[in-house]
């Protein structure tokens, strides 16, 4: 017991030594920021880093105007600090890692799309988005997956690297980090990616686009259009055919809370409904995380998702071709309903057509 009251008394002497050295020597630093650091015994491990200079990022495409970001105007975007498990595509382990960046999420807010008047569909939820390298190595993502999934494992244009090591390699000697260096301009990382295939060093420019699949026979936008889906056509590389049902998992999601990006709350629900990506595999399209699928309404809505997040976690797992909402059908026939996005907007209603798009389609950015 005395040994417990000596340590508490030492304690508290040290506490106070701590609070006179940070008031004297630390302007600004407060009593509850003491208080941390006395009550943890640690500092952190890792900070996040401010923008390096020489840092340079072009926006274009469909885009209102050509968006030219520099070190300074990219640090005004808020920032986080973000880990990472590395795999090769190969299944190999390329390290563990902290960095700073900027969550794409918050360039989008900032950037504005406009489509071409040409544009069969005037929203940005049929966009693909390019990131292309200094040395023209590419990444596509889907508008969507950038702007309107949630924010865990966000993707992030990162501007500094630290190694993730082993507290107890005291002689320095672990090696199963591949990357030993700082990054070199911007990185981008893909945190919700079972691999690094999407990975991109030295990012310079992002590009939007909408893919040309101006050769199908798809219904155009009809704003205000009231319509009711008679059925869904499945178009593929084989052609197009009447989608089937037979054979495909139903699932349900309760507590679905509906939040539009332009309309606010819109209830919380229960959807019942078919797995959207055994529906693709039934209806004999590829299923592949490197392609891009187009969905489309009777009222000429538009949806594309890449195959990244169709097929590589469980969000994508959990979408689907929507029946039921709370006991009723939807009046306006089959809806699309990627239920774990942040907004809805990429739900569908009066679904008609499911495209899978070739390469041609999206090569090059598609049509800007």
């Amino acid at each position: 017991m005395k040994k417990l009251i000596t340590d508490a008394a030492r304690g508290a002497v040290l506490y106070m030594l701590l609070a006179a050295v940070a008031g004297a020597l630390v302007p600004g630093c407060s009593k509850s920021d003491i208080e941390i650091m006395a009550v943890t015994g640690a500092t952190p491990s890792y900070v996040i880093a401010k923008a390096p200079g020489g840092l340079t990022l072009e926006v274009n495409g469909l885009v209102k105007r050509t968006y030219s970001f520099t070190s300074r105007s990219l640090a005004a975007f808020p920032s986080m600090a973000v880990r990472t498990r590395e795999v090769s595509p190969k299944g190999e382990f390329e390290g563990a890692y902290f960095y700073s960046g900027i969550p794409l999420v918050h360039i989008m807010d900032g950037v504005a799309p406009k489509k071409t008047e040409k544009s069969p569909f005037d929203k940005p939820l049929d966009i693909i988005v390019t990131f292309t390298a200094a040395n023209g190595a590419k990444a596509r993502f889907s508008y969507g997956e950038l702007a309107m999934a949630d924010d865990a494992h966000p993707v992030v244009l990162a501007y500094h690297r630290k190694e993730i090591r082993p507290f107890k390699d005291d002689k320095k000697t672990y090696n199963k980090n591949i990357h030993r260096e700082n990054v070199k301009g911007l990185r981008l990382i893909c945190p919700r990616d079972s691999n690094t295939a999407r990975y991109l060093d030295d990012v310079r420019s992002i590009t939007f686009s909408e893919p040309d699949v101006s050769g199908l026979d798809l219904p155009v936008t009809k704003k205000g259009a009231k319509c009711v889906s008679k059925g869904v056509t499945c178009v593929t590389g084989a052609g197009s055919a009447p989608a089937v049902y037979a054979g495909v998992p139903k699932i349900s999601m309760d507590n679905w809370v509906r939040v539009g990006h332009g309309m606010g709350y819109k209830g919380i629900s229960k959807a019942e409904g078919y797995r959207l990506t055994a529906f693709l595999k039934r209806n004999n399209f590829v299923l592949s995380r490197d392609r891009f699928y187009l969905f489309v309404g009777c009222d000429g809505y538009r949806c594309i998702f890449s195959g990244w997040e169709l097929f590589d976690n469980e969000y994508g797992s959990e979408a689907m071709l929507i029946t039921s909402i709370d006991g009723k059908k939807p009046a306006e026939g089959p809806m699309l309903g990627p239920v774990r996005d942040f907004f809805v907007d990429r739900d569908l209603w009066g679904f008609t057509h499911a495209v899978q798009l070739d390469d041609t389609a999206v090569a090059d950015g598609g049509k800007k």
